[in-house]
């Protein structure tokens, strides 16, 4: 027996990947770390120069991304009001309330969903899919549980209105703990594949995941690590980009796709360099090379493509959805 696919879903997973179904999100969907780059003290940060700031970076890297990551605070308002991100690019936005923390320069792991910005109310605007960041850490089976708890429900809040999830789990180090310590590095890629096994089985239709090693110093585990996080993913996933430079998101990339990766969903990887208070010129280099990088990012999705939104042939379209199917 064929079960109709979700034809709204369906829809709304094409509109964030290009025409090959591949992903390619340019993410500026950061709160007080995007601010935090035009002054340290963020009271003297103007919301005016951080939303023209980003405008100016939508409205060109609209042209060489399939879909944009924008926040409801400064970006997605106002690049539809204003033209920035056309009609025919997607727009996903995350629903996570993030709570900064200025002492440590981070965000409390705690999950909780924005006030007012559900995914009823992403619906109602047309936006195109949902991302939920989880902080986690697999060792600690209460928070998980609690935390399992909250993705199903989106899940099935997202499903209802046809919307595709995001889910993104970030490891994080407990108090004490030292990143670049073999142990602790071994842990957190038991974190990164754990995590999606589990949050693809709450209810995600795409998981967004950290690359699970170090490159630089855990290369030659790299290709067994991926092929067990593709595995834990058990459908589509994409790669975040998570503090590593632009060059080190490529060669996480390009080992990605050997191993089934859509696409990316990445920020400060690819527009870094153009962030701040600099003058007109050294905003539109840095405007330029983000579009140049997610131009170099494209490429290697394409020499090894793995769609996350496949066609159904034309031919098999009248008995796979036939005439009584709107129906509901």
């Amino acid at each position: 027996m064929t079960t109709t696919p979700d034809v709204g879903l369906q829809r709304r997973l094409s509109r964030i990947c290009d025409r090959d179904g591949l992903i390619r999100t340019a993410a500026i969907d950061h709160p007080e770390n995007y601010d935090l780059l035009f002054d340290a003290d963020l009271s003297r940060v103007d919301f005016a120069e951080v939303v023209d700031s980003k405008l100016e970076l939508i409205a060109a890297m609209s042209g060489h991304a399939s879909s944009l990551l924008l926040d409801p605070r400064s970006s997605v308002g106002q690049a539809i009001v204003s033209g920035a991100v056309p009609g025919d690019v997607g727009i996903l936005s995350g629903l996570e309330a993030l709570y900064y923390q200025p002492d440590s320069g981070g965000f409390e792991p705690r999950l909780a969903l924005k006030e007012g910005w559900g995914p009823e109310r992403l619906a109602d605007l047309g936006i195109d899919a949902a991302k939920l960041v989880v902080f986690h850490r697999h060792l600690d089976e209460d928070a998980v549980a609690e935390k399992v708890a909250i993705v199903s429900d989106v899940a099935r809040r997202c499903h209802d209105l046809h919307l595709p999830l995001v889910v993104e789990p970030l490891w994080y180090p407990a108090a004490g703990e030292d990143p670049t310590d073999p142990a602790i590095r071994a842990q957190r890629t038991e974190s990164v594949i754990s995590s999606a096994a589990i949050f693809k089985a709450a209810g995600a239709d795409i998981m967004k995941v950290e690359f699970p090693v170090d490159l630089a110093a855990q290369g030659e585990q790299a290709d067994a690590a991926t092929a067990r996080l593709a595995e834990a993913c058990a459908g589509t996933w994409v790669l975040l980009s998570a503090g590593v430079t632009f060059d080190g998101f490529l060669q996480q990339v390009e080992v990605g796709v050997r191993h089934g990766c859509s696409g990316f969903m990445a920020g400060r990887a690819i527009w870094g360099d153009g962030v701040g208070r600099f003058d007109a010129d050294r905003r539109a280099a840095g405007v330029r090379t983000a579009c140049e990088r997610l131009d170099k990012l494209t490429d290697v999705l394409h020499r090894r493509p793995n769609p996350a939104y496949t066609s159904v042939p034309r031919d098999a379209a009248p008995a796979v959805i036939g005439p009584d199917w709107y129906h509901g």
